[in-house]
C-alpha cells in the first residue's frame, strides 16, 4: 500500500472534511475524492459515508484507520532505521564556481568533505560566477560558490562560506599619488 495514500486517508479520517484534507495534503478536493474512491474500490469497502454536509468514517473505515496508522508508524520507523544504518552517503554533487573560488575556497573544504563523504562524486564545473544563480535555478547545478547578489530568489538559500577582502592593485606610483590614496582611505 502506498504510504502517501495512507497519509491522505488518515488526514481525511482526522479532519472529516475533503477541503481541509486537500489543503493539508496540497491537493485539490476532487483529487482527494478520486484517491479515496480508488482506495475504496481496491479494498471493496466503503470507508466513509458522505452527504452534502458531513463526512463520517464507516466501521470498515475505523478498522482501516487503525491499520493505516500502524503501517505508517512501521514505515516511518523503517525509514529512520535505514537512515541510521547508512554509514556513507553516495551519489553525485554538481558544484559550480569560478576558477579562483575553486583554488581559494574548495582547496580548503574538499579534503575534509571527501574524508567524511567518500561515496559522493563531485562534478566540478567552473565559469563566470555571474552565471551561478541561473545555473542553479535551471537545475544544471546542485550548489554554487559565488558572491552574494543583491537579492535572492525565494527558491534559493544563501550561506556565507568565507569573506574575501578586496584591494586596489595598481602599478607603482610616485610617492605623492600614493600618499593621496592612503589619506583618503
Amino acid at each position: 500500500m502506498d504510504a502517501k495514500l495512507l497519509r491522505l486517508f488518515v488526514t481525511l479520517a482526522d479532519t472529516l472534511h475533503f477541503a481541509k484534507a486537500a489543503e493539508v495534503c496540497h491537493m485539490t478536493p476532487s483529487a482527494v475524492s478520486r484517491a479515496i474512491q480508488r482506495l475504496e474500490q481496491e479494498l471493496g469497502q466503503c470507508l466513509f459515508t458522505r452527504d452534502n454536509r458531513s463526512v463520517q468514517l464507516t466501521h470498515a473505515g475505523e478498522v482501516f484507520k487503525r491499520y493505516a496508522l500502524e503501517s505508517l508508524a512501521q514505515w516511518d520507523a523503517l525509514q529512520q532505521n535505514l537512515r541510521l544504518d547508512a554509514k556513507n552517503l553516495t551519489g553525485e554533487l554538481r558544484l559550480y564556481c569560478s576558477v579562483t573560488a575553486s583554488y581559494s575556497i574548495l582547496s580548503a573544504i574538499l579534503p575534509a568533505f571527501r574524508q567524511q563523504y567518500p561515496g559522493i562524486e563531485i562534478k566540478l564545473h567552473t565559469g563566470d560566477q555571474a552565471q551561478a544563480i541561473s545555473r542553479i535555478l535551471a537545475g544544471e547545478e546542485d550548489i554554487a560558490i559565488a558572491a552574494h547578489p543583491g537579492g535572492l530568489s525565494k527558491k534559493l538559500n544563501f550561506q556565507t562560506v568565507a569573506h574575501s577582502p578586496l584591494h586596489f592593485i595598481a602599478p607603482s606610483m610616485p610617492c605623492q599619488v600614493s600618499r593621496q590614496i592612503e589619506q583618503q582611505s
